[in-house]
């Protein structure tokens, strides 16, 4: 199937897309953009932000939350009006952070930090964030790390740093812990039930319910896992999967989309933007009732 490009056409406000992707883009020196594109790559709406977003959420389904390691770290928040507001700054447990998750219906997000090595939880409200697990002895220094939390509130985490997918419940601690998965990779919880899944390079993604293995999901010939799998299931349940051109070092980027119960894939669009750093899926939000306004620091 020929992949579709991204667009900026008019889009009927009303307009609702089979699925959504929130796409973070930029790097590590420039201002950052969050796109919201359909199931095709076109451009539904667009947030500009201070510093680029190395990681993206879905909170609640009515907002994204963005880790931005810049600036002594930031926690921000766009609502489904594309309204962009801090959530927390400069917070010591968290001076670096990467990535970061919330479950489904929680406000409680979960974010990895690559310079204080260690995962720590804040809330929708700015709390002082609080220290989740800490990684004693490892220098976590890859932006490639990734997290994720299930609707069973079980805590995904992978890090290029330590070989492995960890799955970690309640208040059991990191040390001694064995990985459910050897190599590490990209991780993904499904917002409406048990399911999340764990990416494998060079090209194979695991669906798990709990700690059982339900099926193996492998990428088109010719394609690979972009940044070590960015993954993300629709408010559908289908499977979003980035991947490149396997046989180039960075590659043209594309959008995967696995049934998996009907076991059906194909291949959504290419991405032809700035420099992809992580994305999610969700519900359309109406980013463009919001008037864009100047970025303020709560400092």
């Amino acid at each position: 199937m020929a992949a579709l490009q991204p667009t900026d056409g008019v889009i009927p406000q009303d307009y609702i897309p089979e699925l959504v992707l929130y796409i973070t883009a930029g790097t590590e020196t420039s201002p950052g953009m969050v796109y919201e594109c359909d199931d095709k790559g076109r451009v539904l709406g667009k947030k500009p932000l201070p510093y680029t977003a190395t990681g993206i959420g879905l909170h609640r389904g009515h907002g994204v939350i963005l880790a931005i390691p810049r600036d002594g770290g930031k926690i921000m928040e766009i609502d489904d009006t594309g309204k962009l507001s801090t959530v927390l700054e400069k917070d010591p447990a968290l001076p670096h952070p990467v990535k970061a998750a919330a479950s489904g219906q929680s406000d409680t997000y979960v974010v990895a930090d690559n310079i204080a090595n260690q995962l720590a939880a804040t809330s929708s409200g700015g709390q002082k964030a609080k220290v989740y697990q800490r990684f004693e002895g490892q220098q976590y220094t890859s932006q490639n790390m990734s997290v994720a939390v299930g609707n069973d509130k079980a805590v995904l985490f992978s890090s290029e740093a330590v070989p492995g997918v960890f799955r970690f419940t309640g208040n059991e601690s990191a040390s001694g812990k064995k990985p459910i998965l050897p190599t590490s990779g990209g991780v993904a919880a499904d917002p409406k039930s048990m399911r999340w899944a764990a990416a494998q390079e060079p090209n194979l993604v695991l669906v798990y319910e709990g700690e059982q293995q339900l099926k193996k999901l492998r990428l088109p010939p010719g394609k690979s896992l972009y940044r070590n799998g960015l993954l993300s299931f629709s408010p559908a349940g289908s499977l979003i999967v980035a991947a490149k051109d396997e046989d180039t070092q960075a590659g043209q980027v594309y959008f995967i989309c696995y049934d998996i119960d009907k076991d059906d894939v194909r291949t959504m669009f290419q991405w032809k933007f700035e420099t992809m750093q992580d994305f999610t899926s969700g519900p359309r939000m109406l980013w463009n009732r919001q008037s864009p306004s100047q970025y303020k620091s709560t400092f």
